[in-house]
C-alpha cells in the first residue's frame, strides 16, 4: 500500500513539472512541439539560445544561429565567446559573466529568482566560407539569466585560456552558466530591405 501511495505520489509531481514546462495551448498549435514551436519564435524574433559557462566557454546554441550569423552550432560549442568577439570588447564582457560572482549570495535560490536577469550588448563575428576574407561582426543584444549546473564536461576554452589567468577565477565558477536570447540589434527584414537595389529608372 505504501509504494502504491509513493508511485502515486510521485506520478502527480512528474505531471505537474510536465504541465508547467508545457508552453500554454493558447501560444502554440497542438501541431507543433515545445522545440518546434520555441524554434520559429526564435526565428521570428531573429533570435538564438546560448549557453555560456562564466569564463566564456559555450556550451550550447541552437542551430537558429546558421541564417543569422552563418554559424553552425557546432562551430561553436566547446570554443570560447571570446574568439567570435572584438578583442576590444573582452575584458567588459568577461567583467559582465563574472559580475555575479561578486555578490556572496550569488548562488542562493533567492538570487537566481530575483536578481538575475542579466543585458549586455556587443559585436559577434559572422562566419565565412574564405578564412582570408575580412571578418565582419554583427551588433547582437544578450538577454539571459545565470542558472546553477551540476554536470558540465570539462572544456578546452580554446582561445582564452591564457588571457584571464585560471587563478583569478572562482574556484565555483564552473558551475555557473549564462543562457540567454542573443538577438540581432537590427532585424534581419530590415537589413534585407536596406539591401535591395532600387531599379534604374
Amino acid at each position: 500500500l505504501q509504494k502504491s501511495i509513493d508511485f502515486l505520489r510521485k506520478h502527480k509531481e512528474i505531471t505537474a513539472q510536465s504541465d508547467a514546462s508545457e508552453i500554454r495551448q493558447d501560444w502554440k498549435p497542438t501541431f507543433l512541439s515545445n522545440e518546434e514551436f520555441t524554434q520559429l519564435m526564435l526565428e521570428a524574433l531573429d533570435g538564438f539560445f546560448l549557453a555560456i559557462m562564466t569564463d566564456g566557454n559555450i556550451i550550447y546554441v541552437s542551430e537558429s544561429i546558421t541564417p543569422l550569423l552563418e554559424h553552425l552550432p557546432s562551430d561553436l560549442v566547446d570554443q570560447s565567446v571570446f574568439n567570435f568577439i572584438p578583442e576590444g570588447e573582452h575584458s567588459e564582457i568577461y567583467k559582465i559573466l563574472s559580475s555575479h560572482l561578486l555578490e556572496s549570495d550569488s548562488l542562493t535560490p533567492e538570487y537566481l529568482k530575483s536578481k538575475n536577469q542579466l543585458e549586455f550588448c556587443c559585436h559577434m563575428l559572422r562566419g565565412t566560407i574564405d578564412p582570408k576574407e575580412q571578418p565582419t561582426y554583427e551588433y547582437v543584444k544578450f538577454i539571459g539569466n545565470f542558472k546553477c549546473l551540476n554536470h558540465v564536461p570539462n572544456s578546452a576554452h580554446n582561445g582564452f585560456e591564457g588571457t584571464i589567468q585560471r587563478s583569478h577565477r572562482p574556484s565555483y565558477e564552473e558551475k555557473v552558466c549564462f543562457v540567454a536570447t542573443v538577438r540581432l540589434a537590427t532585424p534581419q527584414f530590415i537589413k534585407e530591405m536596406c539591401t535591395v537595389e532600387e531599379p534604374n529608372e
